[in-house]
This record gives C-alpha cells, structure tokens and sequence, in this order.
C-alpha cells in the first residue's frame, strides 16, 4: 500500500467513526452483550448445529458439509455441473477457500457482483476492510485502472464508475443460471438462513435457478431474532449505520398452495438451493482453546483503530486475513505463525472497540510466543515498524 492509499483508508475509516458517533443508538450496549452471550453459547455448540441443519432439510434445503477447503471446492463444482458462468456476492468464506481462482482453474468463470469485489477482481487488487474491500483506492486510481482492463475511458466521478460497473454486473447477472453467495448466519428456529446487503445485488444473485450459500459451522444463531440483532451490530460497526439496507430471510424455495392447498415448490427461481457448511479447522481451533476468534462477526471495527493497520495499511494482512485477528486466524488454519503477525503491537484498541470484546492480543501472544524471547523481539519490533512507518509520514 502506497502512502496515497493509506491516507484514502484513513479518511474512510474517518467517515465511518464520525457516522458511529452521530448514530449511536441508546441502547447498543444492551445489543452488544445479547450478541456476545449468543455467540458464547452458540459457536462449537454442536448440538445446536445438528437441530440447524435438520430444520433447514425440512425446509427443503439440501444441506452438505464440508470438512476442508478442497472439499467444499469438489462440492461446489459438482453442484455447478456443466455450467461455464456463476455470479456470487461477497463472502469472507467463499475468499477463504479461494473459490474464484479454484473455479477458474476448472474452467468456471466467475463474476463478483458487489461493486467493491469487482472492482478489486478487474484491478486485481486486495482488500482493505471486510465491508468495504476498496476503501484505500480513490475514484482517480480506479478510473484509471478500469480504463486500462476495458480499453475505453472511464471517467473519474465515483457516480459514474459505480453505474458503469454496476451495468457489466447486470450483463453477467441476465446470462447466468447458477448465484453464488454466502450467509451472515443460519438458524436452529426456523431453519433459515440470513444475509444483509446494501447494495441489491443479492436479489439477483439468489433469484438464479440454483442458490449455492457457502458458509461456516461457527454463523449459527438459536433464532432469527438473534441473527437480526447481530446485523444491527455489525452494520454500525461496518458503517456507522443502524441497519442494512436489505435483509434476506431464506427458509426455503418458492412455493404455493393456492390450488387446492397443495404444495407446489419451485413457482420462481431459485428451484434448487444448496448449502455447504464448511468447518476447515474451525473444530480443531476450539478444541485448542481458541473458540473466542470463532466469534468475531467480520465487522472490521478493529481495523478503524489499530494503530499499526492504519499506519500501513493492508500491509498488515494477508489477503483477506485483516489485521490481527485476521493473521491470528490464518496462522491457526495453516498451522505455521504468519511472517505478519510480527507487526502487532498488542495495544488491546481492537479488544476495546470490539463489540464482543475479544482478546485478540491474547490470542496472538499465545501464538507467536514459542519463547519468551520470541515474544520480546516481535513486540520491540513492532514498535520500531510502526515508529518508522508513522515518522515517514509525517516527513511527506
């Protein structure tokens, strides 16, 4: 990340904290500690998963788990079949698992249809926060950027880039039979499962003749009402807004009993929806005693005030593995410490702005720390990084 960059993310981040302070509702700490509760209850409750999973089949949902991240990719692919184009919205799981470049290697071709993910797919670029993967490039860079991937002028104005990648979507969208999406969570209840967005695309993307919902065993809530007050959370968090724009509640395919009170399934797409439940080690984390990563709901607040992150930006990351927590997590996944994770200063600011306060500092130096010397130079050296990186800033 150049200097430019950082300075666009700072700003970002900027907006989103003054919206936070403008809207926060009177009784968030209350939702917060609902939230926490519910997750400290839920995540690793395996007895709550298997009633999930059997009322979801009862709705009429096929459901596959998937133990690793090739499985779920064979999985996918065989659920795609003979099909050369899907569309997907955005999914930190489906990143996770590398799915576009694994689906392209077979010869599926994949289009993001968040504005964000396709722009960060043409220019080939690297998020900078969970919900707002471009918020480091200006509309100058992206302009130029698409101007040179689709050989025509794009011009600079954030309206008109936003309209113009919105119509390709769309073109992709009309010729595609299969959507691709994930799931913010699933329900025991109901046997549903829950997805928020802003932007719209969802609808299009859910409305294919199959729905593939890719997500993973710790997004279990006891009920709607619990995932709802989650999304209230991570959206203030997010953005500094109350709520998304758009909540999808999907607890089954279309159907009607209007003639003769006899069901009928399938009356609009999708006709089918499938949902792979992906685990990759998530079971291995908690018997370790790493449950609490597990609970993180990818708001990406810690971002906003993690001194090291804005100070170098996504250089503090690893593709979609953000920040602390998110190199404590890829570090537990792929069994070896992350290079990157050198760079934590272990402040606590993202324990504190955390709306489920989760030590995550704790979790990094009981990572990296094989040896009390170990720990002593990662935490000397973090300083001088984070020391350097600000020092030269303030000389530009």
């Amino acid at each position: 990340m150049n200097f430019d960059e950082i300075a666009a993310l700072k700003k970002a981040f900027a907006s989103v904290k003054d919206r936070q302070k403008k809207n926060l509702p009177p009784d968030f700490d209350e939702k917060m500690k609902r939230l926490k509760a519910v997750r400290q209850t839920s995540v690793g409750n395996e007895e709550l998963l298997r009633y999930a999973i059997k009322k979801i089949e009862d709705n009429g949902i096929k459901v596959v788990k998937a133990d690793t991240k090739d499985d779920a990719v064979r999985i996918i692919c065989r659920q795609i079949g003979d099909e050369k184009l899907v569309v997907k919205s955005k999914s930190n799981v489906t990143k996770e698992i590398e799915l576009s470049s694994a689906l392209g290697s077979h010869g599926i071709e994949v289009i993001e249809t968040d504005i964000g993910d396709r722009i960060l797919q043409v220019l080939k670029s690297k998020p900078s926060h969970p919900t707002g993967p471009v918020a480091h490039l200006s509309a100058k860079t992206i302009a130029e950027g698409l101007s040179k991937y689709y050989g025509k002028k794009i011009d600079e104005d954030p309206d008109g880039i936003v309209r113009f990648v919105r119509d390709e979507i769309n073109g992709y969208i009309e010729k595609a039979h299969v959507g691709i999406t994930g799931a913010n969570a699933i329900t025991a209840e109901e046997g549903s499962i829950v997805l928020a967005h802003n932007e719209g695309n969802i609808f299009q993307v859910i409305r294919r003749e199959k729905h593939i919902v890719v997500t993973a065993i710790d997004k279990i809530y006891p009920s709607v009402e619990d995932a709802l007050n989650m999304l209230k959370v991570i959206c203030f968090n997010a953005t500094g807004s109350l709520i998304p724009s758009f909540i999808e509640i999907i607890s089954g395919v279309s159907k009607t009993a209007d003639v003769e009170k006899k069901f009928f399934r399938g009356v609009h797409p999708p006709r089918e929806i499938v949902l792979i439940l992906l685990d990759n080690k998530r079971t291995e984390m908690i018997g370790k005693g790493f449950k609490e990563l597990l609970c993180c709901i990818d708001c990406g607040n810690c971002l906003l005030h993690c001194p090291m992150y804005n100070t170098i930006g996504n250089e503090f990351a690893d593709e979609k593995y953000l920040g602390g927590k998110g190199l404590a997590y890829k570090s537990l996944t792929d069994e070896e410490v992350n290079n990157k994770l050198e760079f934590c200063l272990t402040c606590g600011r993202c324990r504190k702005n955390c709306p489920l306060s989760i030590d995550v500092p704790a979790a990094i130096r009981s990572i990296r720390s094989e040896s009390f010397p170990q720990e002593i130079y990662c935490f000397l050296r973090s300083h001088l990084l984070w020391l350097y990186y600000n020092v030269r800033l303030k000389l530009r």
